[in-house]
Parts: C-alpha cells; structure tokens; sequence
C-alpha cells in the first residue's frame, strides 16, 4: 500500500534527497533501497555457503552484487577477494583487497589475502611487504597475525 498525501510527498521527497545523494557520490544503493546490514549479511552468509559447497560462480555473483550495492563495507569487498581468486581472477581478487585495504587498513587479513594474491602472480617483495604489514597488525595472538608470520618465516626459509 502507498502512503497517500503529506505521507507519499514526503517519502517522495526523501527518496529524490537520497537518490541525489547516491549521484553524487554520498550514498550508496544499500541507502537508497534501505537494504539492513542483517538482510546483506544473509546474502553473505548464502554466498558463503555457496563457495564451501564448490559454487563459486554463484558465490561470485552474489558477493559482486553485495559489493555493488555497499562498496563501503571492507567486509564485502575482502570477501570478493577470496571469490575472485577462487575463480582464477588474481587481478580481480587484487583489485578487492586493494579496495578492503582502503577501506580498513588495519585489518590484518586484508593483508594476508593480498599476499596470497601476489605470490600467485609472482610478486614476491609486494607479499612479504603485505604479510609484514598484517603481522604488526591486531592483538599478539590474533589467527590472521600469527598466519602472516608464519607464511613470513616460510618465505624466508626458501
């Protein structure tokens, strides 16, 4: 049911005022659909479930739509790095972990990721930059720290 007179005119004019924030870049399309962080984050859990059964097109499609529609949300746009590895897209997985790492740089395992991207592609330097990176990150005994270091002393050992 559509809301009728000062109602409708003013979900109308919120709807024009987030629409023109979304064109100039202030908002994104989780804003102007009013999607919740719970409703994207049950498509993410989906997607997820997708990617352990071996579905990674799917998974790929679902997290790219996620990143469309929150491009601010690091969590999003990590989650497609994992995916587009998986679908044998390092340059794309790189892209999203360039994106994660701006949006949350001190989030170490955005760095791991990364380096695991470029070890793929052969960029040895770039990775253990990354993993130096991710190992001063977070608390001492934080899994993705204490993976970075290992992965470091690993790369050192060759």
């Amino acid at each position: 049911m559509r809301p009728n007179g000062s109602e409708g005119l003013a979900e109308e004019a919120r709807l024009r005022q987030t629409l023109q924030r979304w064109a100039d870049g202030k908002a994104t399309l989780k804003d102007v659909r009013g999607y919740s962080d719970e409703e994207l984050y049950a498509v993410a859990k989906t997607a997820y479930y997708f990617y352990y059964q071996g579905r990674v097109a799917e998974a790929r499609t679902l997290f790219q739509g996620l990143y469309a529609v929150d491009p601010v949300n690091p969590y999003f746009a990590k989650a497609l790095g994992v995916i587009e590895l998986a679908a044998g897209n390092p340059q794309g997985a790189l892209a999203a972990y360039d994106v994660a790492i701006k949006l949350s740089p001190s989030d170490p395992g955005s760095y791991v990721g990364r380096a695991e991207v470029r070890l793929t592609l052969g960029q040895r330097p770039q990775a253990v930059e990354d993993l130096k990176r991710a190992s001063q990150l977070g608390e001492e005994e934080d899994p993705t720290r204490r993976k970075a270091e290992a992965m470091l002393q690993a790369l050192r050992a060759r």
